[in-house]
């Protein structure tokens, strides 16, 4: 009958404990022993032995050392000594493992077999594939760097034998990639063992600890010289260490932690997982911790080397973070890390309601010298993120005075948002925005003059002919604002112009409201005013045309400034009119100002308006198409019979044409022009005849 592992096992152990090893030539202790062998696929009667002493002993849940197996035996140790090259065979085929793997010397390193060895042995199994089934993980760089340690802290250790032991195990794992790698860059094994030291500092301590400097030292060199000396080279940052990126000193010089190239290096795969985690973050917590680690303690922008630290913790938060589709877009925009850290912080903002003042945050982000660098390129607009259209600086008005913000602009938020940006980008309000395409066609009756000018506007509006000019005024160094008055008598087709332009380039308007511009309260007219252009430019971007804005009945602001010791009111108009002059001089787009008191303008104005038109009242031959074309059913000679008798604008005469048609709605039929011309008597406020020019007010 065949016996089972167990059974050879238990055979051979009886003969071999307290056998002292003699003895091992007998008829039985070698059958069990072969059996051992054959049952379990070992390849030598020394591995039977060992193997055999270890099981016993592991079945008693105890490891064993040498000075365990000798006692086992009854032997001593010099006699055990011969059977290490076996016990190093278990081990490297799994059927046993070092239990204690930061145990550097032969003598005290402990082992057991493995549970996988065990449970194949009890149900008669022969093992296979040990090593895959070790439950206990292989030594890796962990360990290494734990065994590394366990001999820098050991005051038994010499700094010469650290120095050995650290080379002796490095070359029995020289093809782990810690090793290679490190190799490379540090060719001194001192350097190596200081990093390796650091290494299991950084793990035991979850990733965000630090080694001391003085302790450190003293453990690897009681020798004060060398202590000092590689002391004096962490400080003055000459050690391979410094210079190779691997570690960073604090502030108070007396701890040292792995910089970030030093956490790839060490970690590889496993970085990230060490520290504060930034995994899983939304858009809107991903901004958020972009803004608190650099409004945080660990940013202290005066700091020595805190813009590299910046930077790849930027990389870092965004690398953890792959999954959010904006990132890969704006690093492709925004190369350099701390203008993305800018950006995210005001994405924060943004969905949070917030805006940026430009001083504190660049305070935050950047040291003096380069702090008051960017602060004066928002003011001068050319900062690359406005450069991007991704931010803008605005001016604000508070009880204590103005104050300029950074922003997103729309494009920003369009950016990063993606579909929530719509919940961030201000829309003009209905009765501020007339959309071309709610604009009705209306036929015009104008003066060949008056209809030559007005064509060459709107051929300048047109799209093509509109970029060429503008292009071709910012070669010649030019204004490239386009300007438009529109002045004369009231009801003579200004407004209507601007409609008909609009509506045949395709452009939206955005109307000023003229009475909401002027309020009560100081101060707050002149930020209502400033926030008519900043909408504008706002709504210039977001458009593919660029729309028009149009002040109508314009002198209500427009009006000429007041000079010598005047009010607060007339201080209030005087600074709007400042304003808006300035605004003209850098307008990018169209204005469009309407009047109907043009001499009230001020003089200053006046040339900076590229065009200005002015409107007369109708000739009675523009009058009589004017009654033709909104009352088909006049004849031609009723038409001019009504335009010889009655000096009426073409607003007067649409006033009449609605009472027509209101009289057909209520009567059932058109009037008569008997009829008509009763309505044309009492369209004047005036008892005059007729034929007076103007009317009274």
């Amino acid at each position: 009958m065949e016996m089972k592992s167990i059974q050879h096992i238990k055979a051979a152990a009886s003969k071999l404990r307290d056998g002292k090893l003699k003895r091992l030539g007998g008829k039985e202790v070698s059958e069990a022993l072969r059996g051992i062998m054959l049952s379990l696929g070992l390849e030598s009667k020394d591995e039977a032995i060992i193997f055999s002493a270890l099981f016993d002993r592991s079945c008693g849940g105890r490891c064993s050392d040498l000075d365990d197996i000798a006692s086992y035996f009854g032997a001593s140790q010099l006699d055990v000594m011969e059977y290490v090259p076996a016990l190093r065979s278990l081990e490297n085929k799994g059927f046993i493992v070092q239990t204690d793997t930061s145990e550097c010397r032969l003598g005290r390193q402990n082992f057991m077999v493995t549970n996988y060895v065990i449970g194949c042995i009890l149900e008669n199994r022969k093992p296979d594939n040990c090593k895959a089934k070790i439950l206990e993980k292989e030594f890796d760089k962990y360990d290494l760097c734990k065994l590394v340690s366990s001999q820098v802290e050991d005051d038994n250790v010499t700094t010469e034998a650290l120095f050995q032991f650290v080379e002796s195990t490095e070359r029995d794992y020289a093809s782990m990639p810690l090793v290679k790698d490190l190799k490379e860059i540090l060719p001194s094994l001192p350097d190596r063992t200081l990093f390796y030291e650091m290494c299991n500092d950084f793990v035991e301590q979850d990733g965000n600890g630090q080694s001391n400097v003085t302790s450190t030292l003293r453990d690897m060199y009681p020798a004060y010289g060398i202590r000092f000396k590689v002391r004096k080279s962490l400080i003055d940052g000459t050690n391979p260490l410094i210079v190779s990126d691997l570690i960073e000193l604090s502030s108070d010089k007396d701890g040292m932690t792995l910089t970030t190239n030093g956490q790839r290096l060490f970690l590889g795969e496993d970085f990230g997982a060490f520290g504060q985690q930034y995994t899983g973050l939304n858009l809107y917590s991903f901004a958020r911790q972009i803004k608190e680690y650099v409004h945080s303690k660990d940013h202290d922008a005066e700091k020595q080397g805190a813009m590299k630290k910046l930077a790849e913790k930027i990389c870092i938060i965004e690398e953890s973070n792959r999954s959010l589709e904006c990132l890969p877009k704006i690093k492709e925009i925004i190369n350099e890390e701390d203008l993305r850290a800018l950006f995210y912080i005001a994405c924060d903002a943004c969905a949070n309601g917030d805006t940026l003042s430009v001083s504190r945050e660049m305070g935050e982000m950047y040291p003096v010298k380069e702090r008051n660098k960017y602060i004066m390129e928002f003011k001068e607009e050319t900062h690359k993120l406005q450069r991007l259209d991704l931010m803008e600086m605005v001016t604000q008005s508070s009880l204590f005075g103005e104050y300029t913000v950074l922003q997103l602009t729309d494009k920003g938020k369009e950016l990063y948002f993606g579909e929530d940006a719509s919940l961030y980008i201000e829309k003009p309000e209905k009765k501020d925005l007339i959309r071309t395409s709610d604009i009705k066609e209306k036929h015009l009756f104008f003066s060949e003059k008056e209809q030559t000018q007005l064509n060459i506007v709107g051929k300048s509006l047109q799209d093509v002919n509109y970029n060429n000019m503008v292009s071709r005024l910012e070669e010649k160094g030019l204004p490239k604002g386009i300007a438009v008055l529109l002045y004369g008598e009231p009801g003579t087709g200004k407004t209507e112009s601007v409609m008909q332009w609009a509506r045949s380039t395709g452009r939206d308007i955005i109307h000023v409201d003229i009475s909401a511009s002027k309020s009560m309260w100081y101060g707050e007219s002149e930020k209502i005013i400033k926030e008519i252009f900043t909408k504008y430019k706002r709504q210039c971007k977001r458009s593919k045309l660029k729309p028009i804005l149009l002040f109508n009945e314009a002198d209500a602001i427009f009006a000429s400034r007041k000079t010598g010791n005047n009010s607060s009111i007339d201080q209030t108009e005087n600074a709007i009119q400042n304003i808006i002059l300035e605004e003209m001089e850098r307008l990018d787009g169209i204005l469009i100002a309407t009047t109907n008191l043009a001499d009230n303008l001020d003089k200053a104005f006046e040339r900076r308006f590229l065009f200005k038109i002015r409107f007369n009242k109708p000739s009675v031959q523009s009058k009589a198409s004017i009654w033709k074309d909104k009352l088909p059913v006049l004849t031609v000679e009723q038409a001019h019979s009504l335009a010889a008798r009655f000096d009426f604008s073409g607003g007067e005469i649409e006033n009449i044409v609605r009472k027509v048609l209101m009289s057909e709605v209520l009567e059932g039929k058109t009037p008569s022009i008997a009829e008509i011309e009763k309505l044309c008597s009492e369209e004047k406020l005036s008892k005059s005849s007729g034929n007076r020019m103007g009317f009274s007010v």
